[in-house]
């Protein structure tokens, strides 16, 4: 209800077809619409990731209206009670079409889709583009998130797996958190909103990747009592 997203436009452009975006979310709702990420100045030219009001996974990436990357999955996500790793992975140079786009949730890649198409070869997208990108917020609408997010790397010109970012744990068996120790790119960032002292670019939204790529944090509030953002 309030809105609350980040924001950042980073200064030019840089690797448009190989990417990785990595993050924890835990949801407060099913059945609506979620925008954990997007970039794109309007719904012909962006790169969205969205859990759907359907409670489906779906990438999709367009420039000049032609639909690029579509993955919408079979799977349901509509447990609130855990949190979820997402890893959207994109190399457009490989040979195979399959293998240019990838999603995996805890650890595992998603291979069943109700719509499923992959860009062409050497394809440029919209992530690492000097326009805004957005964290918890669909780029040319008023949707958001409703949720929890943590852990929200960026890595530009690597398109990696989850063992960059998360181990099953020995004890439990559970997919878990680890420290990512390789490279950033131009662009990459990581954000771990660790600093909730205030609401500005250099704490909650500082970048921990020695990038400085900050984001600006809009609409939250780290005030004691139910209204807090930060947990």
């Amino acid at each position: 209800d309030d809105t609350a997203h980040l924001t950042r436009t980073p200064s030019g452009e840089s690797n448009l077809n190989t990417w990785t975006v990595s993050f924890w979310m835990k949801l407060s709702k099913t059945g609506v619409q979620h925008f954990p990420f997007s970039t794109g100045a309007d719904s012909n030219n962006r790169v969205q990731f969205a859990i759907e009001d359907s409670n489906k996974i779906n990438l999709e990436c367009k420039s000049g209206g032609s639909t690029q990357i579509q993955l919408m999955s079979n799977r349901l996500f509509r447990d609130v009670g855990a949190w979820y790793h997402f890893v959207v992975s994109v190399d457009t140079t490989q040979g195979t079409s399959s293998n240019r786009a990838k999603i995996y949730v805890n650890g595992e890649q998603i291979t069943s889709f109700s719509t499923e198409t992959y860009p062409s070869q050497n394809a440029d997208l919209q992530w690492n583009k000097a326009a805004a990108h957005y964290i918890g917020k669909r780029s040319y609408s008023s949707h958001y998130a409703d949720g929890y997010i943590a852990e929200f790397y960026s890595v530009d010109g690597t398109a990696l797996t989850p063992s960059s970012f998360g181990e099953t744990d020995d004890d439990t068996g559970e997919w878990i958190p680890k420290e990512y120790t390789g490279s950033y790119g131009t662009n990459g960032f990581y954000l771990d909103f660790s600093d909730n002292s205030n609401t500005t670019s250099g704490t909650l939204g500082a970048d921990s990747s020695g990038n400085g790529h900050n984001f600006t944090p809009n609409n939250f509030s780290v005030a004691a009592g139910v209204g807090n953002d930060s947990t």
